[in-house]
């Protein structure tokens, strides 16, 4: 088959080495002029040089969440001098230029190549228009199949708040922070304790006068010298913060660390494939367009060790391209899909998080549907501690066996 891959990203690598490893013709279109996608720094924030939205969401010092044990494709092993578990955005950004070399991927890509239109069309095929991001030429090429790996950490998402509009400080999007120095001596409120919004804030709480952190819960937050607790906000008032429990704080700036958005721009209507509420309309078992399955969406599950799930994803479209896994008919994925909504009965928003439970069911279900290799437990087991004990940079992690994981003082 000939296959498009939108994306250069940890899952556009994966998605070009399993292609061309079952004998596909693969061609990769990657917007920028390097591969990695959202683990590229850059000072810029806004446009890049070329006019497009700047896609990376990295900043300084930017330590991982997950221990790289965590973050490796199951056919490429970090370097053995590597001793830390939690390693820095640039040593995830070596180990995927690695992996792009040792696998000869960098010769099916087209760089500074955005795809800007793709819709069905007769025989099965794909029309696929792209456009050269410096002379902005287009051109339209017809594929086989498309695997969208476009990434989802570009996309802010900006939550109403009463006041906000009117707040004289400086808001921002974590999308676009990039060090703490511009913070020095100020009163700060980061507003979401994911994974971002709780480095950041240690990281804030170096240089700021003070550090507010509001949030519901967070799995990730640990109680931090220098970071006070806040339950959600209300509403601002000129540069006052009012809190869900009435409580005031004074505030310079604000840094919304609230998440981002799905977004498929280029994808035509006719795939019926919609985001509503963060929600991925139109597809089966998160990946699978129902109306026409030879379009695959990688990376839609939130929630979870991504690298090893890009693997595992590639091999269940393999098996499923090769006709060697068949497909239920439109009318019982619908139903399916149905089913798994209604048995999660949570907000739109929440549906594709899965958390380590659901993400051991999510992996054991596409294993066992398509008959293909599996991850192991100790990778759920390795992020299920990882989340009970808080990331903790003085640990470090080795994988013993298939169950068995070994932790040790850095």
């Amino acid at each position: 088959m000939r296959i498009a891959v939108i994306g250069a990203g940890a899952s556009g690598l994966v998605a070009i080495k399993y292609c061309i490893q079952d004998g596909h013709d693969c061609e990769a279109f990657e917007q920028t002029e390097s591969l990695g996608g959202t683990w590229n720094y850059t000072d810029d924030v806004g446009l890049d040089k070329n006019g497009l939205p700047i896609h990376t969401s990295m900043y300084k010092h930017l330590r991982t969440n997950l221990p790289k044990e965590l973050m490796l494709f199951d056919d490429f092993q970090y370097p053995e001098g590597l001793k830390e578990s939690f390693i820095s955005q640039n040593e995830v950004l070596q180990y995927l230029n690695n992996y792009a070399d040792k696998m000869n991927l960098r010769k099916y890509i087209r760089f500074l190549t955005q795809v800007t239109y793709v819709q069905p069309i007769d025989d099965n095929k794909w029309d696929i228009e792209i456009q050269d991001v410096i002379s902005k030429e287009k051109i339209r090429k017809i594929f086989d199949a498309v695997i969208c790996c476009n990434g989802k950490y570009s996309v802010p998402y900006m939550p109403h708040i009463p006041g906000l509009d009117s707040f004289s400080g400086n808001c921002i999007h974590s999308h676009n922070y990039r060090s703490e120095e511009p913070y020095r001596d100020k009163t700060v409120l980061v507003i979401g304790a994911g994974p971002s919004g709780v480095d950041i804030c240690s990281h804030l709480s170096r240089v700021a006068k003070k550090v507010l952190l509001s949030m519901k819960s967070s799995p990730f937050f640990k109680a931090s010298y220098g970071i006070v607790e806040k339950v959600p906000l209300k509403e601002i008032i000129g540069k006052k913060g009012v809190f869900e429990d009435q409580s005031i704080e004074l505030i310079d700036d604000i840094i919304m660390c609230t998440g981002y958005v799905y977004n498929y721009p280029f994808l035509s209507e006719k795939c019926q494939i919609t985001v509503d509420d963060n929600y991925v309309r139109g597809l089966y078992k998160e990946i699978v367009c129902v109306e026409y399955p030879t379009l695959i969406v990688m990376g839609i599950p939130g929630r979870i060790c991504p690298f090893p799930t890009f693997g595992l994803q590639m091999r269940f479209v393999m098996k499923m391209l090769k006709g060697e896994y068949h497909l239920p008919s439109r009318e019982k994925m619908i139903k399916e899909i149905q089913k798994e909504r209604e048995d999660k009965n949570c907000a739109n928003r929440h549906f594709h998080n899965k958390g380590v439970e659901g993400e051991l069911m999510y992996w054991i279900d596409l294993a066992e549907s398509a008959n293909v290799e599996g991850i192991p437990k100790v990778f759920s087991k390795l992020h299920a501690h990882v989340i009970q004990h808080k990331r903790d940079v003085k640990k470090g992690y080795r994988i013993l066996n298939e169950e068995e994981f070994q932790e040790y003082d850095i």
